[in-house]
């Protein structure tokens, strides 16, 4: 009965000692996890940075000219004061083809 109960203390010593040289599991999910969470917030940054630069990109400023809304009687009248089709392009932000079309009208 002695020889059992040294024989097992002598087990339970072996493999504490051995457990003592092994890594932890939980060890490595946590440094894993750790590594995971530092490249999705890199990838978030990155994505930030992405969408900033693409508002930034859409965003028209508000001192820039907005469309004017045009009826023909306007159009014609300008033109009738010897605007170019450039110049009531240019004075209402529209496309010289669309002022020659609302002319040709």
């Amino acid at each position: 009965m002695e020889i059992a109960i040294i024989g097992l203390l002598f087990a339970a010593l072996l493999l504490y000692i051995i457990s003592l040289f092994q890594k932890s599991s939980i060890a490595i999910v946590e440094k894993q996890f750790e590594t995971h969470s530092i490249q999705m917030m890199q990838e978030i940054y990155q994505l930030k940075k992405k969408i900033k630069a693409l508002e930034e990109e859409y965003i028209i400023p508000l001192d820039e000219k907005q469309p004017v809304r045009l009826d023909r009687d306007d159009v014609l009248s300008m033109y009738e004061e010897g605007h170019s089709v450039e110049d009531i392009a240019d004075m209402t932000s529209r496309d010289p083809d669309d002022i020659e079309e609302i002319l040709s009208n």
